[in-house]
């Protein structure tokens, strides 16, 4: 029976990108997380065949169902942090596009991912659960990222992501030798929500979700597994915010139905580092009027963001001193 008691701070992640959905890691990287919820599945189909008495004890009780196909999905957690985040969005979403200087002395770097990419991106998650309970998850590919940010959580803020597996493993020891390690942490500090690149008063609470429709292959295959996760059509881009004495801004940019750039600035602790999520052509979806009491009145509003002829419908931009993410 066991005999020991396993605490989350024992545990250990590694992440290794996959050059295609075949090929394994051939590195790993040490990560660092603050929860991560895992949850494979593998249906089992009843198959309750009829005629033959004799092969069953009743009529009433099930009969042995066959195991189907396996999938998994993780929940990530991440603190929001500008050298961690860009790990995982490269081995999640690909290369981002080239990195171009973000001040004067050149130690500053923009690193900007966008959405639409039709590739597939693959990479596995290594944890050690207590003493060497290893688990790998592999072929994982993001499904949706998200961020909440209001005034006083802002230092504690978090980076949500929920990834789609294909399959999983339980194994005696760690994959690939030693791992990289983790860079040293950067956090945000504050955040601030963006209308057209000006910060936006009285706002209350930000946040943003990015999330991509995946579309499963299920090709002919000898073991039980999903062969692929790619993009599909259907993601879905959403920016929102609440805020306290509003003017009528909102209401004209709803109203009229004005196209607009939609931002969450997250600023880092370190000088100049920085997280944003941005909506460069968003629209206002109508937002409710709740009036409570005699006190202030508070509102919240949605913005959805779409892509145009010259640019997608989010940018997700990581400043840091990490000169490429190749």
């Amino acid at each position: 029976m066991p005999n020991d008691v396993w605490y989350g701070a024992d545990c250990e992640m590694r992440i290794g990108r996959r050059a295609s959905v075949t090929t394994p890691p051939a590195s790993w990287q040490s990560f660092e997380f603050m929860q991560l919820t895992a949850n494979p599945a593998q249906e089992w189909r009843e198959r309750p065949g009829i005629g033959v008495p004799g092969k069953r004890h009743n009529t009433l009780d099930p009969i042995k169902p066959r195991k189907g196909f396996r999938r998994i999905s993780l929940e990530l957690v991440l603190d929001a942090d500008t050298r961690l985040l860009p790990l995982i969005l490269r081995y999640a979403l690909g290369a981002p596009a080239a990195p171009t200087a973000n001040d004067d002395d050149g130690d500053l770097f923009d690193h900007v991912w966008s959405s639409g990419s039709k590739a597939e991106q693959y990479f596995d998650i290594q944890i050690r659960v207590g003493a060497n309970d290893i688990r790998i998850f592999r072929c994982l590919t993001l499904s949706n990222i998200a961020s909440q940010s209001s005034g006083e959580n802002t230092q504690d803020l978090d980076i949500n992501l929920s990834l789609q597996g294909l399959d999983w493993e339980k194994v005696a020891a760690f994959e690939g030798g030693t791992p990289t390690a983790c860079p040293d942490e950067a956090p945000i500090l504050r955040a601030l929500y963006l209308v057209d690149d000006v910060a936006a008063d009285n706002t209350l609470t930000a946040g943003f979700t990015w999330a991509r429709a995946l579309s499963e292959g299920l090709f002919l295959s000898p073991t039980p597994t999903i062969s692929s996760n790619r993009p599909n059509i259907g993601g879905t881009h959403t920016i929102t915010a609440s805020f306290r004495a509003v003017a009528a801004a909102f209401d004209d940019l709803e109203e009229e139905e004005t196209v607009f750039s939609a931002a969450v600035r997250l600023i880092g602790v370190q000088p100049g580092h920085g997280i944003r999520f941005e909506q460069p052509h968003s629209m206002l979806a109508p937002g409710a009027l709740p009036v409570q009491g005699p006190g202030m009145i508070e509102r919240s509003f949605t913005s959805n963001g779409h892509q145009t002829p010259t640019a997608p419908a989010t940018f997700i931009t990581i400043t840091n001193d990490v000169a490429s993410y190749a």
